[in-house]
């Protein structure tokens, strides 16, 4: 009798033991890789948006630098506006970027872990084929962002200065002074904002490498 109620409850612990294994392979890698990718198109948005106030803060300077008569009060105000949320966008998509370096070196971790586990070798060789494949394009995301964020910062800290010298100086003469450097601000727009479309694009393209859905197809307008 007893050793019935062992082979029992041996029986019942294994039956356990196997619904939790196949429990942990459900909820495997795929929901981390699901999580970056949210992040990633997240980033994407951001960068888009950043692009989108870099234009923004121009306009308003451009204004200010071509039109100093008048109240320079309220477009100041414009521009001081823009030019925080240039920087407030610029932040958070560096948060986003940090935030998806840490959970893309979990993601390969995880992946390296059960890599070793898979016991067909050509099963093996594909997945390692398509890690590598997706951690080329996490590379080069790295690299496009530092490229942007080294074209950025001097930008934006140029900005800022031009923001300081109008706050102390708000007057027809002292927005004229700062032709040259608004033209060079303009100047220096065209290529950073080259680079911002490529991070965004990579953003973009590493998330549906990476998310667990196929894109929706884009729609086509129906004829009128």
């Amino acid at each position: 009798m007893k050793r019935t109620k062992v082979l029992q409850l041996t029986s019942t612990l294994a039956l356990a033991a196997a619904i939790a294994t196949v429990a942990g392979c459900k909820s495997g890698n795929y929901e981390a890789g699901a999580s970056t990718a949210a992040g990633l198109t997240e980033s994407a948005d951001k960068a888009a948006a950043g692009k989108a106030k870099i234009d923004t803060a121009l306009t308003s300077l451009n204004d200010l630098i071509n039109n100093p008569q008048g109240d320079l009060v309220p477009r100041f105000k414009q521009f001081n506006t823009a030019v925080s949320d240039l920087e407030s966008t610029a932040k958070n998509v560096s948060g986003n970027v940090t935030s998806m370096r840490s959970k893309g070196k979990e993601y390969f971790a995880k992946w390296d872990e059960q890599l070793a586990t898979i016991k067909n070798e050509d099963i093996k060789s594909r997945s390692t084929e398509r890690k590598n494949e997706v951690q080329t394009k996490f590379t080069n995301i790295k690299k496009t962002y530092e490229e942007t964020s080294m074209a950025f910062k001097p930008f934006m800290a140029e900005l800022k200065d031009v923001q300081s010298a109008l706050s102390t100086d708000l007057t027809p003469g002292g927005v004229s002074a700062l032709k040259g450097p608004a033209d060079k601000l303009n100047k220096d727009a065209v290529p950073l904002k080259a680079s911002i479309d490529k991070l965004a694009a990579e953003f973009k393209d590493l998330g549906v490498a990476m998310s667990s859905g196929m894109p929706q197809p884009a729609t086509t307008p129906a004829p009128k």
